[in-house]
C-alpha cells in the first residue's frame, strides 16, 4: 500500500501533460479560428485609434509614445500570428498539437493588447505650456490706417470700462496682423496684464476645441469634464483669478455668446 502513492504520482506527471496535448491537438482549428476573431477586433480597434489620433494631431501637438508603442506591438501580434498560420499550413500532423497550444496563448496575449488599446484621453501631445508668446509680426499693410487702428484698440484696451472688442473686416486686409502688433505690445508691458492669451477659432467653430485652447493657455486641465456648461463655468473661474488678462479669439467667421 505504501507504494499505490508514489505510483498514481508518477501517473499523474505524465498523464498531464499527454492530456494538455491531446486538448490542443483537438483543439488546434477551434483555437485558429477564436485567434483569427480576436485578431480582427484588435485590427478594427487598431485602425480607429490610428484615425483618431491624425484628427487630433494639430499643428503644434505630437504623437503620444504611448500610443505609437501600442500600434507597433499590434504590428508585431500580426507578424506572431502569420507565423503560426505558416506553420499550420506546413500540414506536418505531428506539430498540430503544437500548433494549437501557440494559437491558445496567442489569444490571452491578443485580448490583454486590445484591453491596454482603450485609449480614453487624448492621444496627442499639445505643445508647452505658454501664455506670453511673442509673435513674428509683418509691416503693416496700409501702414497709417493700421496705425491708426492699432492705436485705438490700445487705447481701449487701457480703458478699464472697455471690456470687449471687436475687429472685423474682409480677409486678408490686416486684422490678425493688427492684432499680432497688440499681442507684442501687451506682452512688452508686463505690468498692464496677468495674462495675454491667443487663440485661433477657425471658421469650423468647436466649442469643447476652443474651451480646451484657452484652458491649455491657463494650465486648467478640463480633459475629465464632458459637459460644456460645466467647463465654461471652471474657465471663467480660472479667469477670474486673474486681476486684468486679454483673451485673443482670433480668425472668427460667426458671432458667439462669450458666455458658452
Amino acid at each position: 500500500m505504501e507504494i499505490v502513492g508514489p505510483i498514481l504520482e508518477i501517473v499523474k506527471m505524465i498523464f498531464t501533460p499527454i492530456c494538455k496535448c491531446c486538448n490542443y491537438y483537438r483543439g488546434a482549428d477551434k483555437y485558429r479560428r477564436i485567434l483569427k476573431d480576436k485578431r480582427q477586433d484588435l485590427e478594427r480597434r487598431k485602425f480607429d485609434t490610428a484615425s483618431r489620433m491624425r484628427a487630433q494631431l494639430l499643428p503644434g501637438k505630437t504623437r503620444k509614445q504611448e500610443v505609437e508603442g501600442w500600434i507597433q506591438d499590434v504590428e508585431m501580434m500580426n507578424d506572431e500570428i502569420e507565423a503560426i498560420e505558416c506553420k499550420a499550413g506546413e500540414g506536418k500532423c505531428f506539430s498540430r498539437a503544437h500548433i494549437g497550444k501557440l494559437a491558445f496563448k496567442k489569444i490571452r496575449e491578443v485580448e490583454e493588447l486590445y484591453q491596454r488599446g482603450a485609449f480614453t484621453d487624448s492621444l496627442v501631445i499639445d505643445p508647452p505650456l505658454s501664455n506670453r508668446e511673442i509673435i513674428s509680426t509683418p509691416t503693416l499693410i496700409g501702414e497709417s490706417t493700421a496705425k491708426r487702428v492699432k492705436e485705438e484698440i490700445w487705447a481701449c484696451l487701457l480703458d478699464f470700462d472697455v471690456r470687449k472688442i471687436g475687429l472685423y473686416g474682409m480677409g486678408g486686409i490686416g486684422k490678425s496682423t493688427v492684432m499680432e502688433h497688440i499681442n507684442n505690445r501687451l506682452l512688452n508691458k508686463k505690468n498692464k496684464f496677468d495674462n495675454v492669451i491667443w487663440v485661433t477659432v477657425s471658421k469650423s467653430l468647436n466649442v469643447i476645441q476652443l474651451q480646451h485652447d484657452i484652458a491649455r493657455k491657463l494650465d486648467l486641465d478640463l480633459a475629465k469634464v464632458e459637459d460644456v456648461r460645466e467647463r465654461a463655468t471652471k474657465l471663467k473661474a480660472k479667469l477670474e483669478d486673474k486681476n486684468r488678462y486679454v483673451l485673443i479669439l482670433d480668425d472668427m467667421w460667426e458671432a458667439f455668446v462669450l458666455r458658452k
